[in-house]
């Protein structure tokens, strides 16, 4: 269900940037691409995120145990 969130407000600030970004170089606004694009890499590093905050910590009695 976390996944399904990111996407959507992914897609959604996606859109706002987008078209302000658009508006303001004088380029072509492509909604249905640049909403895709922005859920994808909110995806991509919300997953990156979560996977590197589950490491466990290196512990200083394992390696004094060595």
């Amino acid at each position: 269900m976390r996944y399904l969130t990111v996407i959507f407000w992914g897609f959604i600030w996606g859109e706002v940037i987008g078209y302000i970004g658009g508006q303001l170089e004088l380029l072509q606004y492509s909604s249905f691409e640049i909403g895709i694009v922005a859920a994808v890499v909110c995806l991509v590093t919300s997953v990156a995120t979560h996977m590197m905050a589950d490491k466990p910590a290196a512990n200083a009695d394992e390696a004094s145990q060595s």
